[in-house]
C-alpha cells in the first residue's frame, strides 16, 4: 500500500501549527487550497430597506381611531425634512398625516430616548416637542416620547433616520405609536396599473352596444345617487359626447355628466391596465389615481371605485382612441354607477 510522501505530510503539519485567522487566505493558497487565482462567488450587499411609516393606534386613541396604518413610497408620498433639531413628516396616501418632532434645546438629532415632550409648537424650547395629526384630528394637549435608534448626516444634511414615538392626547392612557424608517436615497415609487386587467371586473353586455361607432354606456343601480338608476347608451350625433386627455387625466362629458379619470403619479400618459382602490378626485391618493363621475347637480362627497383602460392609442402626445370602463360607489354604499366608453377621434 502506498503512502503520502514525507514532504507533503510535513508541509500540512507545518501549516496546521502556524495558521492564525489573519493568514487564513494565505493558508488556502499555500496549503493546497485554490491557488489558481480564481475568486469564489461574490456576495452582493443586501438592498437597503425601503422607507416606511407604521402607525399603531390603541382603542380610544383620538388621532388614529384605534386602527393600524402602513405606508411605503409604493402606496403613499412620504416627505421628510429636517432643519437643525426639527423634523417634519408629511404622508399623502389613502389618509393624510402631518408630524413634527423637535429635539430638546433644538440641537441636531442624536440617538437616545427623549421623554416628557409636549405639543409642538407650544412646547418650551428646553423640553422638546411632538405633534402627529391628520384626517381632521389633532390633540389640544399631548404628552409623549421619541426614541431615535439611528441617524445619519452627510455634509450637515440629515440623510437617514430611524425612530419611534409614542403620543397621548389630553393626558389619556390610549396612545398612538409610530415607527419611521427613512433615508434620502430611496427611489421606490408606485408600481403602475395592473396588467392583465382582472377578468372579474364589470363589462357591459354586448347585446346593448352598437355594432360600430363611438358610444358611452351608463348603467346606474337603483338607489345610486349620481345616475338615479339610469341605463342609457349615448351615440353621436343624436347623443353627442366629448373625450379629452391631458397628461395623466382623461375627461369625458356626456349627458350632463362629467367623468374625470386620473392615473397614479408617474404614469403619464394613462396606460392600459386596471386602476383600483380609487378615491374621489382631486382628494385621492396620488400614488393610486383618482376618479369622479358627477353632474346634473349631483356629486359624491366621498367615493370608492376603479377604472380600467382596455385600449388607448396616442399619435405623438395626442390621444386618438380609447376603450375604458369604470365603477363608482358614493359614500361607501353598495349601489354603483358603471360606464363604458368607446371612442376614436
Amino acid at each position: 500500500m502506498s503512502r503520502f510522501p514525507d514532504t507533503i505530510v510535513a508541509r500540512a503539519l507545518s501549516c496546521a501549527r502556524t495558521l492564525v485567522p489573519a493568514f487564513a487566505l494565505a493558508f488556502t493558497a499555500a496549503c493546497g487550497g485554490s491557488g489558481d487565482g480564481v475568486a469564489g462567488p461574490s456576495k452582493s450587499a443586501p438592498k437597503p430597506t425601503p422607507n416606511f411609516i407604521q402607525l399603531r393606534s390603541d382603542p380610544g386613541d383620538y388621532i388614529g381611531g384605534g386602527a393600524s396604518y402602513d405606508y411605503t413610497q409604493a402606496n403613499a408620498l412620504i416627505k421628510v425634512t429636517a432643519s437643525a433639531g426639527h423634523l417634519s413628516v408629511k404622508v399623502t396616501g389613502d389618509q393624510w398625516w402631518f408630524g413634527d418632532i423637535v429635539m430638546p434645546g433644538g440641537v441636531s438629532f442624536k440617538t437616545g430616548t427623549y421623554a416628557n415632550l409636549t405639543r409642538y409648537p407650544f412646547n418650551t424650547p428646553a423640553e422638546g416637542g411632538l405633534d402627529w395629526s391628520g384626517e381632521g384630528r389633532g390633540c389640544n394637549t399631548l404628552s409623549g416620547s421619541v426614541t431615535i435608534d439611528s441617524v445619519t448626516y452627510t455634509a450637515g444634511d440629515l440623510t437617514a433616520i430611524d425612530l419611534k414615538f409614542e403620543q397621548h392626547c389630553e393626558g389619556g392612557t390610549a396612545a398612538l405609536r409610530a415607527t419611521i424608517h427613512w433615508r434620502s436615497d430611496d427611489t421606490t415609487g408606485p408600481p403602475g396599473p395592473i396588467t392583465p386587467i382582472p377578468s372579474t371586473l364589470w363589462k357591459p353586455d354586448p347585446a346593448f352596444l352598437p355594432a360600430s361607432g363611438n358610444y358611452v354606456l351608463l348603467s346606474s343601480d337603483p338607489g345610486d345617487y349620481i345616475g338615479l338608476g339610469i341605463f342609457q347608451v349615448y351615440t353621436p350625433p343624436a347623443s353627442p359626447f366629448t373625450v379629452s386627455s391631458t397628461g395623466s387625466r382623461i375627461t369625458v362629458d356626456v349627458g350632463g355628466f362629467t367623468g374625470t379619470f386620473e392615473s397614479m403619479l408617474g404614469t403619464n400618459p394613462i396606460k392600459v391596465g386596471y386602476y383600483g382602490g380609487l378615491q374621489r378626485f382631486p382628494f385621492n391618493n396620488p400614488l393610486k389615481g383618482g376618479l369622479d363621475f358627477s353632474g346634473n347637480g349631483r356629486g359624491c362627497n366621498t367615493l370608492t371605485g376603479w377604472f380600467a383602460v382596455d385600449k388607448v392609442v396616442y399619435t405623438g402626445t395626442t390621444m386618438t382612441a380609447l376603450d375604458m370602463r369604470f365603477e363608482q360607489h358614493c359614500e361607501g354604499g353598495p349601489t354603483a354607477i358603471r360606464g363604458a366608453i368607446h371612442w376614436t377621434a
